[in-house]
Order: structure tokens, then sequence, then C-alpha cells
């Protein structure tokens, strides 16, 4: 299942609608232009990991909420989880999350991500509760964390405080790939 920016930005507009709130109301309170909103909202956008989390942030729901189908929420018996069955989250720049543990109600989260080359999470680094831990497989990326930058090259793992302020990014040449284990569920909620 693959979330679509359509799906997402009208989400985002029907909600901002219901809280009785104008795009410039959710401008101010996201820090992001009216433009780029309007552009979010119709679909013309892919807007970055960060600013999907302060979207979400700003109509007081979670971000599993905007991004997820009703249909999501279906459980299955089986203990494995085919490929084609995973949820993917595409943002700007072609990063991709996929979530590889079904739909459980799991105490955490175990995702793989994409990061093409020259991309990031976003703009801005941003925290969330809980510790993750990462494990690159492919490419090269720099999370920064804070003021500080480490480099991870294939086989290098990190564990970092989340709600430290962080970011990933793609300093390479080629498409980065990793698995990466958020202790508290903060991309696909699954309960």
């Amino acid at each position: 299942m693959t979330v679509d920016n359509c799906g997402f930005g009208k989400k985002v507009r029907t909600l901002r609608s219901q809280k009785n709130l104008t795009l410039q109301g959710l401008a101010k309170l996201t820090k992001r232009s009216v433009s780029l909103l309007s552009q979010i909202e119709t679909g013309k956008v892919s807007p970055s990991f960060s600013t999907m989390r302060i979207i979400a942030d700003a109509l007081n729901i979670s971000l599993s909420q905007l991004i997820l189908d009703e249909e999501a929420s279906e459980t299955r018996d089986s203990c494995l989880m085919e490929v084609r069955e995973r949820k993917i989250l595409t943002t700007q720049g072609g990063v991709q999350h996929q979530l590889l543990s079904r739909n459980l109600a799991l105490p955490f989260e175990f995702i793989s991500f994409e990061i093409p080359p020259g991309a990031s999470t976003g703009e801005e680094l941003y925290t969330h509760e809980g510790l993750e831990c990462g494990l690159l497989l492919e490419g090269t990326i720099e999370i920064q964390v804070s003021d500080k930058v480490y480099r991870m090259k294939p086989g290098d793992t990190i564990t970092l405080n989340s709600s430290i302020p962080h970011k990933l990014s793609n300093c390479g040449k080629k498409t980065a790939k990793g698995v990466w284990v958020n202790s508290l569920p903060m991309i696909f909620l699954t309960r």
C-alpha cells in the first residue's frame, strides 16, 4: 500500500476545514508558506517527512492518521508479510519508508528506508518520543544529531535518543538503503 500525495493533501484540507482553520492559520502554525500548503493540499507537491510531521502536529493529529487509509487497520492471521503488502510512505525527494512488520499493535516500529542521492528527511531537524537504532545496508548517509554530524557507510549502526533534534541526508552518489527501529511507533502507528 503506497501513501499517495493527493490522499495526504485531501486529509490535510479536510482536517483543516473541520478545525475552522484557514490556510493562513495553518501557515502560521507550521511556519510554511500558504502557497506550499495549498500545493500540498492539491497533491501538486510531495512534502518532506519533517514537513508532514509539522503539519500533523499543527492539526493535533498523529502522522499515521494522515497517511494511512482506513483499510490499513485490517489484520491477518499470517506471520509472513509479502513485499507487496508493505505500507509505503514516499516523501519529498523520493525518500521512501516501508513498514516491515505486519499491522500488529507492536510497541516499536520496524522500517526500511531508501534515500536517493541529495535527498533528506527534510531541511529541518525533527524530534519524536523514544529511541531509534539504524543499520545502513547500502550507500552513504549523514545523520545530523543536534550540532553533530555522523557519516554512516554500509554496515555501520547508530543508536540515538529521538528527542534530540535530528535528520538523515544522503551525501553519496547512490541510493542509501537501510533498516531502522523506532522504540515507539511514529510513522506507521499500528494501534
